[in-house]
């Protein structure tokens, strides 16, 4: 087997992409992969491996693994940690045991492997059509059947997906907050005494006890697919156990923004947002959205502050609309 090859490693941070994808050029990978091809599961020896990475944090690195073998090409995902997660395998394994298997109507990336050594997860390669395409590209039935899907995958994991990792309340989040307010005030007006405002709202409101359950921990559009009528969630790394209402937020402010993606409105997308609530509430049966006002505008000064600093070139003006959105919340 010829040593892994990197491609396109220019689209995403190089640093991050750089630093991870070594681990995936040595000597270790390669008897690992073919360890793992020929003996755990019986897909061949591996004769060509080509990486792609797909997206990069500081902490992991996601990438598309391709191995030829006598039978053809075989691809999978592999995540590179820079710690050591075998939390994510036992959580991926107890959620798939719980209702979320490859034949289910409602499923995850199903993991194949975690390698100690090398702080590597393995998952399928998903099939199917993002989330995140069908709201941009799709029909305005598609727009709603995906936002309906959605919601009623989350409500299946909060009502069944078994509570594993570290349970994370309301008021762990107040440092994050202080520390967001505090660049963004930095910026000067409206800025300043938006922010200020907002986060005064959030320290009165902030909830001292809440409901718990598993936690996906990064519910976006960008981590659901569909897949005929399969409904399938991605990336749990951030699992935990919190109140779902968080989960709710993230999509929700994930589809507003995507309406000033498009040179359009926060509201552009409201529609969407409704059948996802109405799907979630309706499969879950009960009203978990009771904090949802205090998560989502959390999220949206969360935003607020990587709209300014996260990005290549700042964009002030949806840095304001979120704060904006984020006192219309509460």
């Amino acid at each position: 087997m010829r040593m892994p090859s990197v491609i396109n490693e220019e689209i995403l941070p190089a640093e991050d992409v750089s630093r991870f994808s070594a681990v995936l050029s040595g000597e270790e990978f390669r008897k690992e992969l073919r360890r793992l091809f020929v003996s755990d599961w019986h897909w061949g020896i591996p004769e060509d491996v080509q990486v792609k990475p797909l997206k990069a944090h500081k902490d992991r690195c996601t990438f598309e693994v391709s191995v030829k073998t006598e039978h053809g090409w075989k691809s999978i995902v592999g995540k590179v940690y820079s710690n050591d997660r075998p939390d994510v395998m036992i959580t991926l394994k107890a959620v798939a045991r719980s209702g979320f298997g490859p034949d289910g109507k409602f499923a995850i990336a199903q993991p194949l492997a975690y390698v100690s050594s090398l702080h590597i997860l393995f998952e399928e390669k998903i099939q199917g059509r993002l989330a995140m395409e069908r709201f941009l590209n799709g029909s305005p039935g598609e727009q709603t059947e995906t936002a309906r899907r959605s919601g009623k995958w989350l409500a299946r994991f909060h009502s069944y997906a078994p509570r594993l990792g570290k349970t994370s309340a309301p008021r762990e989040l107040l440092p994050q907050i202080s520390y967001w307010a505090e660049r963004i005030k930095r910026s000067g007006e409206p800025f300043a005494s938006k922010c200020e405002s907002l986060f005064r709202k959030l320290d009165s409101t902030m909830p001292d006890s809440v409901e718990s359950c598993c936690g996906h921990g990064s519910f976006i559009p960008e981590h659901v697919f569909l897949n005929g009528p399969q409904t399938i969630a991605i990336d749990l790394d951030e699992h935990d156990v919190a109140d779902p209402s968080r989960d709710l937020a993230w999509f929700i402010v994930s589809l507003e923004r995507l309406g000033l993606k498009q040179g359009l409105s926060l509201r552009a997308h409201d529609r969407e947002v409704a059948a996802f609530l109405e799907a979630y509430a309706s499969a879950r049966n009960l009203d978990a959205s009771k904090h949802l006002p205090f998560f989502k505008a959390v999220e949206c000064l969360h935003r607020a502050h990587r709209d300014l600093y996260k990005r290549t070139v700042p964009i002030p003006e949806w840095s304001e609309a979120m704060l904006d959105e984020g006192l219309s919340s509460l």
